[in-house]
């Protein structure tokens, strides 16, 4: 496959190669800046994922089924090492709820 913009190889999924998809994200990234919100969160995101590959976080089954592929939740964002780990499907649930949005957990 190859890049729709430089025609070179692709190497990703996606239309772009690694170097025309920075180039897009840096130009996208100038004309959409983030809220503050969003810059903490993404910020207490960044922090968890450090800690994780460092070892000082460890991932641990989703609370609610026992399921080994989790995904972290955090109910305060200023604190990025207070995580509950939750499947993908208790992770929507999680955020249906807090949205007051119809709940089904299994």
């Amino acid at each position: 496959m190859v890049c729709s913009r430089c025609h070179g190889p692709r190497g990703r999924p996606g239309r772009y190669c690694h170097h025309c998809h920075a180039a897009y994200m840096r130009n996208w990234r100038l004309a959409h800046p983030l809220t503050e919100e969003q810059r903490r969160r993404d910020n207490c995101r960044s922090y968890t994922g450090v800690y994780v590959r460092r070892g000082k976080l460890v991932r641990q089954p989703c609370r609610v089924c026992g399921s080994k592929i989790v995904q972290a939740h955090h109910r305060d964002y200023n604190k990025p090492l207070e995580v509950e780990w939750v499947c993908a499907e208790h992770h929507r649930a999680i955020h249906r709820a807090a949205r007051g949005t119809r709940v089904e957990v299994k």
